[in-house]
């Protein structure tokens, strides 16, 4: 079971950390073009807890991030698919197949891959697309410059329904 677990880290891994940029695909910075997905409806807004810092966030209205909102609250290991573009973390349980995948992202992506099954989040913008298709479910609203450092050392992150005001 081990050793099934490492291959599928490992495949995933590879997948997301291998991507092919043909010389078009960059602006004249050098940088890679990157095309965001459609912008979505919000499901609700979430806050991510890494150590000490707490970031917000949001979950669109699609039926992935409506089944991950109902594992919430969720505390997670972090590990790195891509080493200084993505940290992801496992899920209890995978969510049926029934979104279209994309390739596209924007920086502070929550993603769905559903083959983890694990959630990605996207720290860097410096790709053209993910190498693996996968689900956009929701985005960190603050700042995700933290993960540059944090979540190298099976650091954990808590997302959480963002408690709602009541008058």
């Amino acid at each position: 079971m081990k050793k099934l677990s490492l291959i599928c880290m490992l495949t995933l891994a590879a997948l997301f950390g291998i991507t092919g940029c043909a010389a078009s695909n960059y602006e004249s910075s050098g940088t890679a073009k990157n095309t965001p997905p459609p912008e979505e409806p919000i499901l609700t807004e979430i806050t991510i807890t890494a150590g000490e810092t707490v970031l917000d966030g949001v979950l669109f209205d699609n039926y992935t991030a409506r089944c991950f909102a109902d594992m919430l609250p969720l505390t997670s290991a972090l590990w790195n698919p891509a080493d200084g573009y993505a940290k992801a973390f496992d899920l209890p349980s995978e969510i049926s197949d029934s979104n279209e995948r994309t390739r596209n992202y924007e920086l502070g992506s929550l993603a769905y891959w559903f083959e983890g099954p694990s959630i990605a989040i996207i720290h860097n913008d410096n790709r053209e697309q993910t190498v693996v298709p996968v689900v956009p479910i929701g985005k960190i609203t603050s700042d995700v410059g933290m993960f540059f450092s944090y979540g190298n050392n099976n650091e954990t992150v808590t997302i959480e329904k963002k408690e709602s005001e009541t008058s």
